[in-house]
């Protein structure tokens, strides 16, 4: 089933406040097999891609992380992998409106994400797209008025990757 059709989770994570997807029982991945070792490369970082751009950004992190595993870490892509993955868990932050800890990440996720780079798995528009967004939440991290109950945002300026007008 191509990631386009599979059914978004019932919540996003947010620690603390909702149940941990796969360590809770009432988790919303608890028990569920990892489907990530039989997709292809380009499958999960889809998936991780539809994720992000839904406001869900403990699982769009969860969803990279084991596509940078599987690359090695230190590669090329995995290393633009961990940009998106910090770019992720800015997001996370952002929605447990910790000021520190969103910048922290985004300006983490802006320095790993400084090249442009094509692969089979993404190309440049979405590595510049997500640099975009990591400098600006950097000085100026989008924190909603009050903690997230878990139900999926897309925070200000976290437009969906790649999808930029001033890429075209």
């Amino acid at each position: 089933m191509p990631t386009a059709e599979l059914p978004l989770p019932p919540y996003t994570y947010v620690p603390n406040v909702v149940p941990h997807p796969i360590s809770d029982a009432e988790g919303h991945w608890f028990g569920v097999a990892d489907p990530y070792k039989q997709w292809s490369n380009k499958r999960v970082f889809g998936w991780g891609r539809r994720l992000f751009d839904a406001g869900y950004y403990w699982e769009s992190h969860e969803s990279w992380e084991h596509l940078w595993l599987k690359l090695g870490r230190t590669t090329r892509e995995a290393m633009i992998l961990k940009g998106l993955i910090k770019l992720a868990a800015c997001g996370v932050k952002c929605l447990e409106c910790n000021t520190n800890g969103a910048m922290r990440h985004a300006s983490r996720a802006s320095q790993l994400l400084k090249n442009d780079t094509n692969s089979e798995i993404f190309n440049a528009a979405v590595i510049r797209s997500a640099r975009k967004i990591a400098t600006i939440a950097a000085c100026n991290p989008p924190l909603p008025e009050q903690v997230s109950d878990g139900r999926p945002r897309v925070l200000d300026g976290f437009r969906p990757l790649n999808c930029d007008p001033d890429l075209h």
